[in-house]
């Protein structure tokens, strides 16, 4: 008798099911001889698969896949994701690391990527392509706005694995994250089941790298957090993996980190990064850093210009308490810091207490610089890193008790007060809200936003008004100025200010908005763009906004509203090498064949010393202008490497003497080895000369060196 068709809900369980018969064998032998007998029954008894829906947007593949043309024949990783999503984020390495032993291109196995959102935002193409660049993310990825598959495979949660075994009949559910071990397990032991039968039949993937944002024309690429110091703005260049400390007007004044992704301590033009995001300056001399993908926090000696890691193992963390000293403590995705002060400080005492979002575990935690007591009489000795706030269960949940409370992905923090006591203000992205935890008892409050119902994280639009009826979209930064806290409404493209009304709260509109035509256009105007970081300037008379999406530092003027584009300069006004000398042209002159087409290259050469590096992250450009006709540009600017090629086509009339000329202007972004960046600017004037007398005959080519 026929019973009832199997479907998604159902292999969900019994991969859990499996994941604990898997996890309780003693051998590697024995956990394949579990996932074969799983693999053979839904073989068997297979359930139905539906194929991307027609029309759909792809990214990193020329043309759109399907089930029948693309997937047949190869084992698939479906990842269900939503960019927004920590969670999601955290997979990621799981599927490098897969691809990397099966990649794409072999034809057994292949990743796709199925764009599922969850907020608004996330469903706009360009925003997806930005998260793609951003996360590196280099398989397929379909954006599927409505969720139809999501809906019609009855997926669950994000993020969630299913694999496909070679006929497109689901096989595997891994549902949430952590899987890293059971994913390759599951992937080889379908691998060695279908190879001898012939199902794998290895084709090939039309694979197309998209990458709409790589070129941005800014020193910065997608720069998360933003904070101040005494002499200017310290910026979390994350796109770059590395800090700025620039002047007020921007220029660069010291540049920590190599720009290399990597997790290494050491002089700050060696240390590196993966993904940086908050900051936060500690007078004199000493800047800390959440290094989220590198789960770890990491100080910087501004006097010796050091890194040194702090807290965090370079591996994600999955301890939801804490307590241990400095390195010997995982943790888990670390986003936002700010500074603060143990209970037994005195109000103008040190700052001896660095509070951490922990976005990955959905708590706040504190890392103890020196000494100090906490809640309930409780003490911790200097290098403490410890949970302060929140049970990791992903929640909007308020209480007294700050171990129960529930956050869910804080990923902003700012030091306000409230009715004259200090409180730490809490941008709660995934809940869309705004919340409070006192520093005296610990106690969890809303702000605005969210929803009534603590497990109720889709509460989210875009409403001023108070308390809960005030409605945001994945908040990321917070910034305290007085009694009103300013927001960075990232997926509103918004920035808005709370201030208190009686015992609630109500938040308004200051600056921002775009419109999803421009988003979609990817149109350059004075908006926003999924902004990210916020801080406010030491006289509170302007706000500094990290807008991610626009590679932008902008300025918020609190007494008008209006917003201003600070350019990031890679300069060093001390140092006369860093001058612009674009009014100083230089000559250089070469002789050419005459009486037919001309290839002609002109061969541009940086000038490195042993202590100067070429930036190769920033926007090096060359640029040719020409009004004569007989020379061809193709093309006419370009990227400037450490030797770059520029071909020209000439064509010159035989038996008189010719000449052409060309105004060559190159802009370049150099490094000194002490962490400092200059940029040079230079103009030649090229002239090409070809005269009966001077016939290079038998020369297809000319190479004229430039040195820069």
């Amino acid at each position: 008798m026929e019973g009832p068709a199997r479907d998604i809900s159902e292999l969900t369980l019994v991969c859990l099911e499996l994941a604990a018969r898997v996890d309780e064998a003693l051998t590697r032998e024995d956990k394949i001889s579990l996932i074969t007998q799983h693999i053979v029954t839904y073989t068997q008894e297979q359930i139905p698969m539906v194929d991307f829906e027609a029309g759909l947007e792809w990214f990193n593949v020329s043309r759109p896949l399907t089930l029948a043309r693309d997937l047949k024949g190869r084992i698939t990783v479906l990842d269900f994701f939503t960019y927004c999503c920590v969670n999601c984020m955290h997979i990621l390495p799981d599927l490098e690391a897969l691809e990397k032993l099966h990649p794409p291109n072999d034809g057994e196995v292949l990743v796709v990527g199925v764009h599922s959102a969850k907020f608004e935002n996330e469903r706009v193409s360009s925003n997806i392509l930005a998260a793609i660049e951003k996360y590196h993310i280099h398989h397929p990825v379909v954006n599927d706005p409505q969720a139809k598959m999501w809906a019609q495979l009855s997926i669950a949660c994000w993020p969630t694995l299913l694999i496909l075994g070679p006929n497109g009949n689901p096989l595997f559910v891994l549902v949430g994250e952590g899987h890293g071990e059971r994913l390759q397990l599951c992937v080889d032991s379908t691998i060695e089941h279908f190879s001898s039968s012939g199902c794998l039949t290895k084709s090939s993937v039309p694979l197309a790298p998209s990458r709409q944002f790589a070129a941005t024309g800014s020193s910065l690429l997608y720069p998360g957090k933003v904070t101040v110091h005494p002499g200017g703005l310290v910026v979390s260049d994350s796109g770059h993996n590395r800090i700025l400390m620039t002047d007020y007007e921007g220029n660069v004044i010291k540049v920590i980190g190599s720009g290399k992704q990597g997790f290494s301590d050491g002089s700050i033009s060696n240390a590196s990064f993966n993904n940086p995001q908050g900051v936060a300056y500690h007078h004199p001399d000493v800047l800390y850093i959440a290094d989220a993908d590198n789960h770890a926090i990491r100080q910087v000696d501004i006097v010796t210009s050091t890194v040194k890691t702090i807290a965090g193992t370079g591996k994600q963390g999955r301890d939801l308490e804490g307590g241990l000293i400095g390195t010997s403590q995982a943790i888990s995705s670390p986003w936002d810091i700010c500074l603060a002060r143990s209970l037994d400080q005195a109000e103008d005492g040190t700052d001896n207490l660095l509070l951490v979002a922990m976005a990955g575990s959905h708590q706040i935690w504190g890392i103890f610089l020196s000494d100090g007591k906490w809640l309930k009489g409780s003490s911790y000795s200097k290098g403490t890193v410890v949970r302060l706030a929140g049970s990791g269960a992903e929640e909007n949940r308020n209480t007294s008790y700050p171990t129960r409370a529930g956050f869910a992905q804080p990923s902003g923090l700012a030091i306000g007060t409230n009715s004259g006591t200090s409180v730490l203000f809490i941008a709660d992205s995934e809940s869309s809200s705004v919340r409070k935890m006192s520093l005296t008892d610990g106690a969890v409050k809303a702000v605005v936003g969210a929803a009534r119902d603590p497990l109720d994280l889709f509460a989210y639009g875009d409403i001023d008004g108070s308390g809960t009826d005030a409605k945001l979209q994945h908040p990321l930064a917070v910034a305290a100025v007085g009694e009103a806290v300013y927001v960075a409404d990232s997926y509103n493209h918004k920035i808005k200010v709370v201030t208190p009304l009686g015992k609630t709260y109500k938040i308004s509109t200051v600056a921002g908005g775009k419109t999803t035509e421009e988003i979609e256009n990817n149109v350059e105007n004075k908006k926003l763009n999924e902004p990210g970081g916020l801080c406010a300037s030491q006289d509170h008379s302007r706000l500094y906004i990290a807008d991610t999406n626009n590679h932008a530092i902008k300025i918020l003027s609190l007494k008008d509203h209006s917003l201003q584009h600070l350019p990031i300069r890679l300069i060093d006004e001390g140092d006369s090498s860093s001058q612009d000398l674009s009014q100083d042209v230089e000559e250089v002159t070469a002789v050419v064949p005459h009486g037919r087409k001309v290839e002609v290259i002109l061969r541009i050469r940086t000038n490195l010393t042993e202590d100067t590096v070429l930036n190769k992250e920033a926007p090096n450009k060359w640029t040719i202008e020409t009004s004569d006709t007989r020379v061809v540009l193709t093309p006419s600017s370009g990227k400037l490497q450490e030797v770059t090629d520029v071909p020209l086509t000439l064509h010159l009339a035989s038996g008189t003497m010719s000449q052409v000329e060309l105004m060559l202007s190159c802009g370049v972004f150099l490094c000194l080895k002490s962490g400092v960046c200059v940029t040079r600017s230079v103009r030649y004037n090229v002239k090409l000369k070809s005269t009966d007398s001077q016939e290079l005959p038998g020369e297809d080519e000319v190479i004229v060196p430039i040195n820069v």
